[in-house]
């Protein structure tokens, strides 16, 4: 080649090939990290909204101090039920519900207050 003829060498071809494949690289390690924190993010927004709608089932009705267990889409759950300051004429109950799915565990807890007319049942 003449000096001053214009065009890249193939050195040059071969850099700007090698930073194009890392560049790409990078930037499809990227996307694949995104997908999976969108899925752990979908799994814990169901596990949320599941626990939401066990939470106020139990406040529905009637509850029995002890396990309850069971499974819905997917995800089994676990409802324990103790009750606190059983002296007392309003009666305090402690709700711890686990949910449990491919390994992933999330726990909710509330208190919730009963009146004399909604008395747990033995």
């Amino acid at each position: 080649m003449k000096r001053g003829q214009g065009g890249f060498t193939l050195i040059e071809m071969v850099a700007a090939t090698a930073l194009l494949a890392v560049g790409l690289g990078i930037v499809l390690n990227s996307m694949g990290q995104s997908m999976q924190s969108f899925a752990r993010n979908e799994m814990k927004t169901r596990m949320g909204l599941l626990a939401r709608s066990l939470m106020q089932d139990s406040s529905a009705g009637p509850l029995q101090v002890g396990i309850t267990r069971g499974e819905q889409d997917g995800i089994d759950w676990r409802l324990e039920c103790t009750e606190q300051g059983a002296a007392s004429p309003v009666r305090l109950l402690h709700l711890r519900l686990t949910l449990s799915h491919a390994g992933r565990e999330e726990t909710f807890t509330t208190l919730q207050v009963r009146g004399l007319e909604q008395r747990l049942q033995p």
